[in-house]
């Protein structure tokens, strides 16, 4: 079963704590650090049935606030707080109710997306907080903080002796609105192994594979290779990330570690309606995919066998033989496909009691179709990149003689 996604509070947000301004102290991110990635795709989450504590005002997902002792009963407060580069002024107001209590009050803040989302590099900015009780004079602080590369995921952070999980960010590198996967899925279909991608429509494990390795297959002629880049700029004892490539920069630059060809390989396959999962271990990550709508039967593929070469001795036998007409697999993809899918049932049957257990962290199913429900949203594509065309017509040409020939053979055994 797949542990819940965290829907998680201003509480364990970490206070940077100052002599400057006893009256309030500000609260910054994660060890003053933002993620773009998680502004953007928790913009929208969905927060039914999540509720504040009884000091917690504002925002419940909020990064930035303050926490304040109120000075008195029904004392009335406004807090705006800004970071010119990336946000607008945002503002809260309200009541502190209960004299001496230490409140946490987080504004709704109104970020500027399109920076964010064009974020590439971790960078420096000051965020300004000022605080105002009984609209007495504003007292005002500034901090900086980092915000980090859109590239970055978190994965987690230390708060107290607690760490809490943020892995299912992840999902926001999932996009399966980019345009340029309509691009790819035409060049599959050039390539001739499935003629329409119909998702569950065709009724059969076998209509579903077919369009699996076809996907998989025009990966490998495009020379999407495995590359190991997963260290981020920004480090820190606290907060734990690690670099994810966007779509883009995956297709056109042939390279991808385990995240970025997971992440580009489920964005395909839920463009056309096939359902599919980010599979993390420590260190690791590949995915599942579900031969059938109910999503009772899955394949786990290890996406960092794209474009391996396979020898002979390590070619196994696979539950796909027969699944797909001999005529129309590669020589060279066909091979990694049924290894990537035998490693990958052997990695996830090994870990599968992990996946229930709680307590393993490290071990975790991000449910794309479930993150989507909760609101958590794919980073969008705002690059400059262009999709750069490959010319498939020669393999598509070797495919096609040959199924000519093996046509020609047939019909002269009939004559026969």
């Amino acid at each position: 079963m797949q542990k819940k996604l965290c829907l998680f509070i201003a509480s364990f947000l970490l206070a940077i704590p100052t002599a400057a301004y006893a009256e309030f102290t500000p609260i910054a991110g994660w060890d003053k650090q933002l993620f773009p990635s998680y502004l953007i795709g928790t913009a929208a989450m969905k927060t039914d049935g999540v509720e504040l504590g009884p000091y917690e005002l504002g925002d419940v997902n909020g990064m930035l606030g303050v926490q304040i002792v109120a000075p008195h009963s029904e004392a009335k407060i406004e807090v705006t707080i800004e970071c010119s580069e990336f946000t607008e002024p945002s503002t809260f107001h309200g009541v502190l109710e209960s004299e001496g209590e230490t409140y946490t009050i987080m504004p709704k803040m109104k970020y500027r997306f399109d920076r964010l989302s064009t974020c590439y590099q971790a960078t420096p900015t000051s965020v300004t907080f000022r605080v105002a009780i009984d609209g007495s004079e504003i007292e005002e602080l500034s901090t900086t903080i980092t915000m980090r590369s859109i590239n970055d995921c978190p994965l987690g952070f230390v708060s107290g002796e607690n760490f809490v999980d943020t892995s299912f960010a992840f999902a926001c590198y999932v996009n399966e609105q980019h345009p340029f996967i309509d691009k790819l899925l035409r060049e599959a279909l050039d390539r001739g192994i499935v003629n329409s991608f119909i998702g569950y429509q065709g009724g059969s494990d076998e209509s579903v594979l077919a369009q699996v390795y076809s996907v998989w297959d025009v990966l490998v002629a495009r020379d999407v290779r495995y590359s190991s880049i997963t260290q981020t700029v920004a480090e820190s004892n606290i907060v734990f990330g690690q670099n994810v490539r966007l779509l883009e920069d995956t297709i056109n630059n042939h390279q991808a570690n385990c995240v970025d060809g997971s992440v580009l390989m489920v964005s395909i396959l839920r463009k056309i309606g096939i359902e599919s999962q980010l599979v993390l271990v420590p260190g690791h990550c590949y995915i599942r995919f579900f031969l059938d709508k109910e999503c009772t039967q899955a394949v786990a593929l290890e996406t960092t066998l794209l474009g391996a070469e396979v020898t002979e001795d390590q070619i196994v036998d696979s539950f796909m033989e027969g699944a797909i007409d001999e005529s129309l697999l590669d020589e060279y993809s066909w091979p990694s496909f049924v290894m990537a899918a035998h490693e990958g049932m052997n990695s996830f049957l090994e870990s599968k009691e992990m996946f229930d257990n709680i307590e393993e962290r490290d071990y975790q199913i991000v449910d794309i179709g479930a993150a989507r429900k909760l609101g958590v949203l794919p980073i969008p594509h705002r690059s400059t990149e262009v999709f750069v065309n490959i010319d498939h017509s020669e393999s598509t040409e070797v495919m096609s003689d040959e199924n000519d020939e093996d046509e020609d053979e047939s019909d002269e055994e009939v004559s026969e």
